[in-house]
């Protein structure tokens, strides 16, 4: 039954990234090729902008609150959503102002473009996908969470193609945004009851409390996820579309394989500690493997898909693609190796450390290198930042991983 109902949750889930995926890649030549490239450029500096800025309107709910919500009983669940919501909303007031206008500023043009991008990224932190996670709801994750505003998205992408509007392509998506975030609330604070309406800021600051250390590690990792493209647009700006393009691959296939570390997140525990090192050794070597393979497939295939993708209008070099293809297999093992293996180990000082040494590797390199070898400098110090996050994580794994295997799992 137990089995059963992992494959249901995960169905669900993954046909909800399987939606999320196709319309993402459908979408990229509908950008190149209707908007050029560097309009995709905007969008792309724009979103990693965003990216950053989401990591503290969310402020760690994303992080914590599955597992919060899961351990809710009914008649607190309400609450504990109302006054995340209050708190978010709060932190998107003072933060999207502030990230538009840095958007801005870095883009220097298409204020407007930019503008709504940054919203949409940044007000997806109203959204209620991590609370559905929670409650074992994968069809309201669906439905609710996922459709508005993927159908925002090919509203928008549909009225690009037929007439060459990026604004209206922008402002459809964020129009999807919004809409799921309402329809989301409304759910959830509908069928939970024990809540109670209020405005006040600084009841929202005090939700606050007791939750930096998961801003505090997202944001690190952040850092030199999003940074790297707005260092390419700053200093190599006409590498800004083709380097986008290869990062958003990369985006992609670690999307793809979404529902394999959320498989993974809730098998690996287990009360016997034998039987936990057992599974979490299997988790390990599955890591390793689906690294490697990813990195295969990325540095033979990667040039070919950015071709198919932009229409053939931007071409990834190999001295591009072989370091993205070192930084897809590096995170792809230890997304699994940090979220499935070590949480269940309760190490999860370990995965704030290991994403540290990784945050300060690639800011020290990213800039040094792009300035030496261009936008494939930048790709090396972002590899050379995932390889370091991985082998804190496996060194740090290494001495659970011996204990042997007693009971059949």
């Amino acid at each position: 039954m137990r089995t059963k109902t992992a494959l249901r949750f995960a169905g669900g889930y993954g046909l909800s990234v399987a939606i999320s995926g196709v319309v993402s890649l459908a979408v990229i030549p509908a950008i190149i090729v209707a908007a050029g490239a560097g309009a995709w450029a905007t969008i792309a500096v724009a979103q990693a902008v965003a990216g950053f800025a989401f990591v503290f309107a969310v402020y760690g709910w994303g992080v914590v609150g599955p597992t919060e919500v899961a351990s809710l009983a009914d008649d607190r669940r309400g609450a504990y959503y109302f006054e995340s919501l209050l708190s978010r909303a709060w932190l998107c007031v003072v933060i999207l102002p502030a990230s538009i206008a840095i958007a801005i500023v870095i883009i220097g043009d298409d204020a407007l473009l930019a503008g709504l991008t940054v919203a949409s990224g940044v007000l997806v932190a109203l959204g209620a996908g991590w609370f559905f996670v929670g409650e074992a709801s994968p069809l309201r994750f669906l439905l609710i969470d996922t459709v508005p505003r993927i159908a925002g998205t090919v509203a928008g992408a549909l009225v690009l193609i037929a007439t060459g509007d990026v604004i209206a392509f922008a402002a459809l998506q964020l129009a999807g945004v919004v809409v799921s975030a309402v329809i989301s609330t409304w759910n959830i604070l509908s069928r939970y009851r024990g809540w109670h309406l209020t405005l006040s800021p600084i009841r929202a600051m005090r939700n606050l409390r007791g939750q930096a250390s998961p801003v505090a590690m997202s944001a690190t990792s952040s850092i030199y996820v999003n940074v790297p493209i707005v260092l390419i647009d700053l200093f190599l700006p006409q590498a800004t579309a083709v380097y986008a393009l290869a990062e958003r691959i990369v985006r992609l296939a670690l999307y793809s394989t979404r529902p394999v570390v959320q498989i993974a997140q809730g098998w690996v525990p287990s009360p016997d500690p034998a039987e936990l090192a057992g599974r979490a050794r299997r988790v390990t070597a599955i890591a390793l493997g689906l690294g490697a393979l990813g990195g295969i497939v990325y540095a033979v295939a990667g040039p070919w898909i950015g071709d198919v993708l932009s229409g053939g209008t931007l071409s990834i070099p190999l001295a591009l693609a072989v370091p993205m293809a070192v930084n897809l297999a590096a995170i792809l093992a230890s997304q699994l190796t940090g979220f499935a293996c070590l949480t269940a180990f309760g190490l999860t000082r370990a995965l704030a450390t290991s994403t540290i040494v990784g945050a300060v590797v690639g800011t020290a390199l990213m800039l040094p290198l792009l300035l030496w070898i261009g936008a494939p400098g930048v790709a090396w110090g972002l590899a050379a930042a995932e390889l370091c996050v991985l082998g804190v994580q496996l060194v740090t794994l290494a001495p659970k991983l011996r204990r042997r295997e007693t009971v059949g799992s």
